[in-house]
């Protein structure tokens, strides 16, 4: 993780107002995180409403606030058309650039030739209300899943709500509950900084033992498990505290707890489970990028990923994953091969 970013970053380019203010008209679709309903005929406009205020937002049938999430906006590629001077802000403060910048020498997708389609790497947008009654503690903002690619997800906004200011002991309990160390706990008790998300990461090879372990929830809980789906890849579980202690006593796997501050960048390797508990109203940023100490685990994913159903959305290797192997490796051996003739000469 990476601190301080926000203090680099254009400011008034990320507030809830500007977005509003430029695209509050758009139809899009929004998630109840408590229910994962989908809810159509929507604007922009009235997710941003209530972003900071709970009397604004959308109510379910019994008349209590949802708590929402803007799905798949902006859509696939759109972010640098809609929005230059964001994508050019992010772009030129987001940390090692080297691995996360599309041009970046450490980057491999940066080795597929201009004919290729290019990948979709981002940046994509994470726009959420924060989860924060006692309750709301087995929900997730995003369930558990994994990424074919590595990703730096930027915390540029964090919005605590009219009448949520007073909740702080709430937001303390969640993160202690949650597992987080106490420098974490004193950023927020003695710092008095914004904490935005808690994340739970684990490590790749951890993944089988995980898809065991909620294969084995779901039979006990009644749940069909057809082979042609996957717990992790649907994104159908988030690991609370009871499932997370008995991941680790019956599988002896234990992830990293993390809590993302105003400013922070969360590193997220390729292949790595995660999932995510917005703490307030959040606007995050993300860009995925293809590291060559993680290449390996993107590759063994594309071909895990065939054996999804044809309908599911990671069926397709939408990475081409070979083809930037093949050309990050051809490129090595070009310049090995110059490096070679250039030594060899009189």
């Amino acid at each position: 993780m990476v601190s301080g970013v926000h203090h680099k970053l254009n400011a008034d380019l990320w507030r809830p107002e500007s977005f509003r203010k430029e695209f509050g008209q758009q139809e899009v679709d929004l998630v109840n995180c408590r229910t994962n309903e989908i809810i159509t005929g929507a604007t922009v406009g009235d997710f941003w409403d209530g972003f900071e205020d709970i009397s604004s937002r959308l109510r379910t049938e019994e008349g209590e606030p949802m708590v929402l999430k803007l799905k798949d906006w902006p859509p696939g590629e759109d972010f640098r058309d809609m929005m230059p001077s964001r994508f050019d802000d992010l772009m030129k403060n987001i940390p090692l650039p080297e691995y996360t910048r599309r041009g970046g020498k450490l980057n491999l997708a940066s080795r597929l030739p201009n004919y290729f389609v290019r990948p979709d790497l981002g940046p994509k947008m994470y726009n959420a209300y924060g989860l924060i009654t006692p309750e709301d503690r087995k929900y997730g903002t995003t369930n558990l899943h994994l990424d074919v690619s590595d990703a730096a997800n930027v915390m540029v906004y964090v919005g605590i709500p009219k009448g949520q200011a007073d909740q702080e002991e709430e937001v303390l309990k969640t993160i202690q509950d949650g597992d987080a160390d106490e420098l974490t706990i004193k950023r927020f008790t003695e710092s008095r900084e914004k904490p935005g998300a808690l994340w739970h990461i684990y490590a790749a090879k951890d993944t089988e033992k995980i898809r065991e372990f909620l294969k084995k929830v779901a039979e006990e809980q009644g749940q069909e498990n057809p082979v042609d789906h996957d717990p992790i890849h649907d994104q159908s579980w988030y690991l609370d505290r009871s499932l997370r202690k008995r991941l680790h006593q019956e599988y002896g796997v234990q992830g990293w707890a993390i809590v993302q501050f105003l400013g922070d960048v969360v590193f997220i390797p390729a292949g790595a489970p995660h999932q995510v508990h917005n703490l307030y109203s959040c606007i995050k940023v993300a860009e995925d990028f293809v590291s060559p100490e993680h290449v390996k685990h993107c590759f063994w994913l594309t071909q895990e990923f065939r054996y999804l159903s044809h309908t599911h959305t990671n069926h397709e290797d939408k990475l081409q994953v070979k083809n930037v192997i093949y050309h990050a490796v051809k490129d090595a051996v070009g310049i090995l091969r110059a490096n070679e003739s250039s030594l060899s000469r009189p």
